[in-house]
């Protein structure tokens, strides 16, 4: 209260110094329990990516009054449920793709070695007992089990950042091209964030207000680290200047 009480009072009243005040006024009244049992509203439409190769799977229900309701489960991670209100999401996701290149290299390397291994060996009067065999059994098992990671970890992910905050608060993840089937619950979600911002509409420095709030109950249900919430918070108290 004391640095809110300065910031206020002193003669050099600037945008940062305001920024300050209302972001240490938002900190105040964040002392209110998270519920995380959020108010039920009707499902209208439901998307749901499983993959079982990367053990990981998501579940998203667009819920009447522009809302959304998010469960996902990642490989080593404890599984997470939560509602976002659309107002506070950015209409324009991004696409990111990440190509595991060590392990299809590793996998094109293998097998060439077995093709090596087997032409040496066929060459040979005796193919099977020849050493050469072998290896290519040995590689051969190694490029299928390279392969196999190869896929587990090329991986694409369709994003929903918020508006201001830019942090990242639903991520849509499966394997290259898997979010093409979604692309109609995409379509329709976008049309929601975009119904939701006209349907309350609001002063941008209320609206800020508003994102910093949902950003500090998204990260006391988990969903958003200490990092991630410190950044888009400094990203918010920019966007009041």
């Amino acid at each position: 209260m004391n640095a809110r009480a300065s910031a206020i009072t002193s003669p050099l009243v600037q945008t940062g110094a305001i920024a300050r005040a209302e972001h240490i006024s938002i900190e105040a009244e964040s002392d209110t329990p998270v519920s995380t049992r959020p108010p039920h509203r009707k499902a209208k439409a439901k998307y749901v990516l499983a993959s079982g190769l990367r053990h990981c799977s998501t579940e998203l229900t667009l819920l009447e009054d522009q809302y959304l309701q998010v469960h996902t489960q990642r490989r080593g991670r404890e599984p997470k449920k939560y509602s976002i209100d659309l107002r506070f999401l950015n209409s324009q996701p991004t696409r990111v793709r990440h190509i595991a290149w060590v392990w299809w290299l590793s996998s094109v390397a293998l097998l060439l070695g077995t093709g090596a291994a087997l032409w040496i060996a066929f060459a040979s009067h005796a193919v099977f007992s020849h050493p050469g065999f072998i290896i290519a059994c040995i590689t051969g098992v190694a490029a299928v089990s390279t392969t196999i990671l190869g896929l587990r970890d090329t991986t694409e992910s369709l994003n929903f950042t918020s508006a201001h905050g830019q942090a990242t608060l639903v991520n849509v993840l499966g394997g290259m091209g898997s979010t093409k089937a979604g692309k109609s619950f995409f379509v329709a979600m976008i049309k929601e964030i975009a119904a939701a911002k006209a349907a309350r509409a609001q002063p941008k420095q209320q609206l800020l207000r508003d994102e910093m709030r949902e950003h500090h109950r998204l990260r006391e249900l988990g969903v958003l680290t200490e990092a991630e919430y410190e950044a888009s918070k400094a990203r918010i108290l920019k966007a009041h200047a």
